[in-house]
């Protein structure tokens, strides 16, 4: 990580699971802080999940996941 670079946290991120449809869930992810959040030079407004969970909480687990590996794109 370079130097004055800040790691992703999930506290910095709304994470809101939704059920996509029966049994099949999936978390929206937007920042907090900040309109936009900069990331490795990409701009993230928002993003969703990309694969389905078979719960609330697996899905709110990929989210968290998802946001770590913000840091190593």
């Amino acid at each position: 990580m370079e130097k004055g670079t800040t790691m992703a946290k999930a506290s910095d991120y709304d994470i809101v699971t939704f059920q996509r449809k029966p049994g099949r869930w999936r978390a929206n992810v937007t920042p907090i802080v900040q309109i936009a959040t900069r990331r490795q030079g990409l701009t993230i407004l928002g993003f969703v999940t990309t694969e389905d969970s078979s719960s609330e909480e697996s899905a709110a687990i990929a989210a968290d996941k998802a946001i770590k590996a913000l840091d190593d794109s």
